[in-house]
């Protein structure tokens, strides 16, 4: 299973939160796990962080991104 359908399965489990109006910031990955499919972020890796409510950042791989932001639709 590649990122982008962990990040799925997670998402229909109801392990992630709907994909709702967030705001987007990018940057470099912080060796911490992607909340989407769970590997690490790389420090040569862009990281994209969507703040769906203040208080709830949740960090991605893009193609992890990618796959919840269409969720949405």
């Amino acid at each position: 299973m590649d990122r982008a359908e962990k990040t799925i399965a997670k998402a229909l489990r109801g392990g992630l939160p709907a994909p709702t109006k967030h705001t987007m910031l990018i940057g470099m990955g912080p060796g911490r796990p992607c909340d989407g499919c769970n590997e690490t972020i790389g420090p040569t890796e862009k990281r994209y962080t969507a703040s769906v409510i203040a208080t709830l950042p949740l960090r991605f791989h893009h193609e992890c991104y990618e796959a919840w932001a269409k969720l949405e639709h």
